[in-house]
């Protein structure tokens, strides 16, 4: 076990804990507090909060993990298409859902077509997604307790669990915001003294990438199929238009504009991480493991940092990836619990108070969290690929609904019905039962859902003058 690196992570989740616990009372107010932090973030703030919401410990391990096993061309446009993600969420989603007022996804959606089938389809598809995306995270975390800190695996795993399911519980989208801001700063700054000690390691830029293509000849080359490449980018350009957790930080933001600059502040930080984690830090991990492979793939940036940093860096390091994690995890299990409570349970309770509804959304974090931590024991290798399936799945199901309920006036409760089910359904039928190349099942699953959208929205009666004209004020300047 190593002791100083141990006693920076240690004080790093006490930190966590303690915000948490600041906001509790604050959270508990209401359900508007609980879940979208009174609408009270500023731009900067919410900036960071999104960059350290996407680019989670996958971003932090699985991510430079992946580069320096298969090369950096594949999951540098996994990368790029989250910064443009952001950009395109900017665009097209971020005014007319702050104006639509409401506080998560599922909310909108089920807002918008007045469907009790879409009221539960919508949820159950969230929390089916964030609870893979979830061990995922968790896997991280205990890997980084194992390989950095000298921590057996499942020990790292339940002090994280328990680290940041209290602080969520507790304190909601406030404790989330705040938590998650320290998180991306941190995670911003280490990354950045990484790339440079790598860089002056193996003595620049043009080394780095000689020694890395010398070791894997592949390293920078389009070796597998541009399907899969494409698919790959265009996944978590996707991604930014329709994810719950990315998106519930549009409600908490003070105005639409603050929420498309935030956006747009989000983009730039994430393609700067992008290419310095995927490039640099990817190149550096082939650099320093040579022509051998180790167990575990995921572990890769840990063993470069195990090999150009002191005690000191490494504990920081450690710090930053259970930012990472945490930041994520925390905006993950916040919109899990939100399909769960905000957009299930509190359908069925119509009698309960705002306030009883906002602390059932604390024992909804725990139910979920708790799931997650059971299967978080003995998960798959390739964080990233494990998440990104999980949301390529999300996206089919979600993004045609989502888009054509916020910019097409003529969808109808049926058409987002067929469009969920047919994305949904179509996408796992190409997955498990077609030999595709990765990713590429989004581009048979969303023409089914769009086809299905239109094809319902024309069957059906036209929405009523009140849902038109209320479309129409989300766009109005």
């Amino acid at each position: 076990m190593k002791g100083l690196e141990l006693f920076i992570v240690v004080g790093y989740a006490a930190l966590m804990i303690i915000i948490g616990l600041y906001y509790r009372k604050k959270a508990a107010k209401s359900s508007s507090s609980f879940w979208s932090a009174e609408a009270s973030v500023p731009i900067v703030v919410n900036a960071f909060c999104l960059f350290a919401t996407v680019m989670s410990g996958g971003g932090m391990m699985g991510n430079i993990g992946l580069a320096a096993a298969t090369g950096i061309v594949f999951i540098l446009s996994a990368n790029l298409g989250s910064g443009c993600g952001l950009g395109m969420g900017a665009m097209l989603v971020a005014r007319p859902l702050r104006k639509s007022g409401a506080k998560t996804v599922s909310e909108f959606i089920q807002m918008r077509y007045e469907s009790n089938v879409i009221g539960i389809a919508v949820p159950v598809v969230i929390m089916i997604t964030y609870t893979i995306y979830l061990v995922a995270q968790m896997k991280a975390a205990g890997t980084v307790g194992e390989y950095l800190l000298g921590v057996p695996y499942t020990y790292a795993l339940i002090a994280t669990w328990t680290v940041f399911t209290i602080y969520v519980m507790t304190g909601g989208m406030f404790a989330v915001t705040w938590t998650d801001f320290f998180q991306g700063c941190l995670m911003f700054l280490v990354t950045i003294v990484a790339a440079v000690a790598t860089l002056t390691a193996v003595g620049g830029w043009s080394e780095l990438i000689g020694s890395a293509t010398e070791i894997m000849p592949t390293f920078g080359t389009l070796y597998m199929p541009l399907s899969a490449y494409a698919g790959f980018f265009f996944l978590w350009v996707f991604v930014g238009l329709c994810s719950p957790h990315i998106l519930m930080r549009v409600g908490t933001t003070k105005s639409p504009f603050a929420a498309t600059i935030s956006l747009h502040g989000g983009m730039i930080i994430i393609t700067l991480f992008s290419i310095l984690s995927s490039m640099v830090l990817g190149a550096g991990a082939r650099v320093f493991m040579g022509v051998e492979q180790i167990t575990n793939n995921d572990a890769a940036f840990l063993f470069l940092i195990d090999n150009i940093f002191g005690p000191i860096w490494r504990g920081l390091t450690g710090a930053a990836i259970y930012a990472a994690v945490m930041s994520t995890a925390a905006g993950l299990l916040l919109a899990a619990a939100a399909a769960l409570s905000n957009d299930i349970i509190s359908k069925r309770k119509p009698n309960w108070t705002d306030r009883q509804h906002s602390k059932f959304g604390g024992v909804a974090c725990l139910i979920i969290s708790f799931i997650v931590l059971l299967l978080s024991f003995n998960p798959p290798e390739f964080l990233t690929l494990l998440y990104s399936q999980a949301m390529a799945f999300m996206v089919s199901a979600l993004m045609v609904p989502m888009m054509a309920g916020l910019w097409w006036k003529r969808a109808t409760s049926l058409g987002a019905i067929l469009a969920l089910l047919s994305g949904a359904i179509s996408y796992a039928i190409l997955f498990f039962g077609m030999d595709l190349p990765s990713f590429s099942e989004i581009f048979f699953s969303l023409p089914i859902s769009i086809i299905f959208m239109i094809i319902g929205s024309y069957a059906s009666i036209q929405p009523t003058d009140e849902v038109i004209a209320r479309v129409a004020g989300w766009h109005e300047e």
